[in-house]
């Protein structure tokens, strides 16, 4: 009896980690935007999965901050203000610098090889707005925290950049190729062991995107 509720309790932590990972994807997305409620029942169908491992999940992103209760006990996702990202982006340019010099020469060359010719097929035949961008984006930050030697910090980095990407800002549609470019310089320097050179151009990659949030918004007044 008692092995057999030690493997209830596995299989909704099992089904509870699979709808984490299932919201936190229709958030990214903006399936589910910034200021939506939440609605249990809608998302526990699409899902497919009971309301006691959805709502371990809701609460797993309410403790996140992704998440957030009002006064009705409603849950709704959360507005990320620009005041957070630009916090979060200054945070973001410090610990991702480090990383990437740390990072450097520590990434297998094949991997960085794959990145490099499938960023470069993007730059040729992508279009803005293309999901490939944003996957190949995950896959080099991915990288440079993966090999940084230092779980924490690599937690730090995968924390904010979930923030960053959580701002409901539209999309920049002229940064597709500035920042293949920028990843691919990114590339070269953690390919050649170089951290100085990891470290800076990770940090001016940083550095474009709190400049380019800050255009699009100038522009739009």
């Amino acid at each position: 009896m008692e092995r057999e509720s030690q493997e209830a309790a596995s299989g909704v932590r099992g089904l509870g980690n699979q709808a984490y990972d299932a919201l936190v994807d229709m958030i990214l997305s903006r399936e589910l935007r910034q200021g939506e409620q939440v609605q249990e029942r809608m998302l526990a169908v699409r899902l497919g999965v009971s309301r006691t491992p959805l709502r371990e999940a809701m609460h797993r992103l309410e403790g996140e901050q992704l998440l957030e209760r009002k006064s009705n006990n409603r849950l709704f996702v959360r507005q990320v203000t620009l005041q957070e990202l630009m916090e979060a982006l200054y945070i973001r340019r410090l610990l991702e610098g480090d990383a990437a010099a740390r990072a450097a020469g520590k990434v297998p060359l094949d991997k960085l090889a794959d990145l490099r010719e499938r960023i470069q097929w993007l730059m040729e035949h992508g279009a803005a707005g293309d999901p490939l961008h944003q996957q190949l984006d995950a896959e080099l930050h991915g990288f440079i925290s993966d090999y940084c030697g230092n779980e924490l910090l690599a937690g730090m980095i995968a924390n904010l950049r979930q923030k960053t990407r959580m701002f409901s800002l539209k999309r920049l549609e002229n940064r597709m190729v500035p920042v293949c470019d920028e990843h691919m310089a990114m590339i070269d320097a953690l390919a050649r062991g170089d951290g100085q050179a990891a470290q800076a151009e990770t940090m001016r990659h940083i550095d474009n995107i709190r400049q380019s949030i800050i255009d699009k918004l100038a522009g739009s007044y």
